[in-house]
C-alpha cells in the first residue's frame, strides 16, 4: 500500500484513533473510582456546609459520624441530630435549570423549617464572572439565617442581593429556591414523627 494513497490515509486513521480512544476508554475505566469517591466528597463536603459542621482532617469520618441520611419524600435527606434523638438541621438537594445549564447543590433547613442555614453548589454552569458568581461565598453566605415562612417566596432586596450583570442567573437561583422550599413545607410534618 502506497502511503500517499487514500486507503492508506483512511486506515493509519482509523488505527490512530482506535489507538487513542482504546487508551482514553483504559484510563476512564483505571480512575472512574477515583472519580466517584472525589465527587461523593464534594457533595459530602456541601452537606456538612449547609448543616453548619466543620471537618479538619477526616472529610467521609466527619460526615459519617454527625450526618444521618433520613427516608423523607423522593429526595436524598440528611439530618443532624443532638444526643437525645431530636432533629437539629436538614440538608436537602436544591436542583434546577439555570441561564446555560442545571444548578445543583444543597440547602440546609432548621428542624423546625423556620429558617434557611445554608446553601451550596456542587454544579452550575454560569457564565464565569457573570452568573459564575453564584457560587461565591458572599452570595451564598446572604442567605443563612433567611426565615422561611410558609406561602411565603424569598425575594431580592430584603436583605438579599442578586449579582449586577447577572439578573437571570439570579433569579434563576432564587426561582430554584422558591420551588425547592415550597416542595420541603409538607415534609415538615413527615419528618417530625
Amino acid at each position: 500500500m502506497k502511503k500517499d494513497s487514500y486507503l492508506y490515509t483512511i486506515v493509519f486513521t482509523f488505527v490512530l484513533t482506535a489507538v487513542f480512544a482504546t487508551v482514553l476508554a483504559v484510563t476512564q475505566a483505571y480512575y472512574l473510582p477515583t472519580i466517584t469517591e472525589n465527587e461523593a466528597n464534594v457533595e459530602r463536603q456541601a452537606i456538612l456546609k449547609v448543616l453548619g459542621i466543620s471537618w479538619q482532617f477526616d472529610l467521609v469520618t466527619t460526615f459519617n459520624e454527625q450526618v444521618i441520611p433520613v427516608t423523607a419524600g423522593t429526595s436524598s435527606t440528611f439530618a443532624v441530630y443532638d444526643v437525645d434523638g431530636r432533629p437539629i438541621s436538614y440538608a436537602f438537594p436544591l436542583e434546577g435549570q439555570g441561564l446555560w445549564g442545571s444548578i445543583r447543590g444543597y440547602i440546609g433547613v432548621s428542624a423546625t423549617f423556620d429558617r434557611l442555614l445554608g446553601m451550596e453548589f456542587i454544579e452550575q454552569n454560569e457564565t464565569p464572572g457573570l452568573g459564575g458568581r453564584i457560587d461565591e461565598a458572599w452570595y451564598k453566605e446572604q442567605f443563612a439565617g433567611v426565615p422561611l415562612v410558609q406561602g411565603e417566596d424569598l425575594a431580592y432586596g430584603s436583605g438579599i442581593d442578586a449579582i449586577t450583570g447577572a439578573t437571570s442567573s439570579s433569579n434563576a437561583v432564587l426561582n430554584i429556591l422558591n420551588n425547592t422550599i415550597a416542595e420541603l413545607m409538607p415534609l415538615k410534618e413527615v419528618l417530625a414523627r
